[in-house]
């Protein structure tokens, strides 16, 4: 109880269970692409790229397709991969979506997809139906380098809750059948419209009380974070 967990890269989310719940919910962002589609076009090629690389896979998850050449011999498989991104390429150019190149994978993912999105959907959905408290404190930690878009979007949030008429509504979210749902089942919170995805000025505007946000990155190098550790 009281833990709430996302996966893929903030994808897909489990809410904090109640009390005496021993099963979680998952839900998901609708990111307006056709997976199936995608997966149909991308599925063949990448086989054909496994077939010929010693120790690679494909790792799919609700909302990405990658094509692992990380146990590969390293100058073969760094050679496959950027010639898997070149066929990729132009038969993806009909999908809105990206190529993610880290330490030994390829990964397609919906363009709109980072780690921002929950981010940012948590602090406003605490923010708004917690209005009786102050949202006094965020943490956010990553050592990565798609960790910086968690970094911005904890600004984003601190300044929008000032200025909630420039804000752009989160993504709707559905559940495993593909269906929108509300983010928190309560029969009056519709947060399927547009008005109720954006931010509510919460209590954070006032109070007199200051609201702490540290973003820390791990290890020191070049990111958004505010501060850094050496180790995690």
């Amino acid at each position: 109880p009281g833990l709430g967990l996302a996966a893929s890269n903030g994808a897909c989310f489990s809410l904090p269970p109640n009390i005496g719940e021993t099963k979680r919910t998952w839900k998901y962002f609708d990111l307006g692409v056709d997976w199936d589609a995608v997966k149909r076009i991308v599925l063949p090629v990448m086989s054909k790229y496994t077939a010929r690389s010693n120790g690679s896979y494909v790792k799919l998850t609700h909302s990405s397709i990658g094509w692992s050449y990380y146990s590969c011999d390293p100058e073969w498989g760094s050679l496959q991969a950027s010639h898997l991104v070149l066929e990729l390429e132009n038969v993806l150019r009909p999908f809105d979506v990206r190529f993610v190149m880290i330490k030994g994978i390829v990964e397609i993912v919906p363009r709109l997809l980072n780690k921002g999105l929950i981010v940012k959907m948590i602090l406003r959905e605490v923010a708004k139906h917690n209005e009786e408290l102050n949202l006094d404190f965020v943490l956010c930690v990553g050592d990565d380098v798609q960790d910086e878009k968690m970094f911005t979007s904890v600004f984003s949030f601190m300044a929008e809750t000032n200025q909630t008429g420039h804000t752009v509504p989160s993504p709707c979210v559905t559940n495993g059948e593909g269906k929108p749902v509300a983010i928190f089942e309560n029969p009056t919170d519709n947060s399927l419209s547009k008005e109720d995805r954006l931010p509510k000025r919460s209590k954070i505007n006032s109070r007199m009380d200051p609201t702490y946000a540290f973003t820390v990155a791990v290890g020191k190098k070049a990111t958004h974070a505010s501060t850094y550790v050496d180790t995690p």
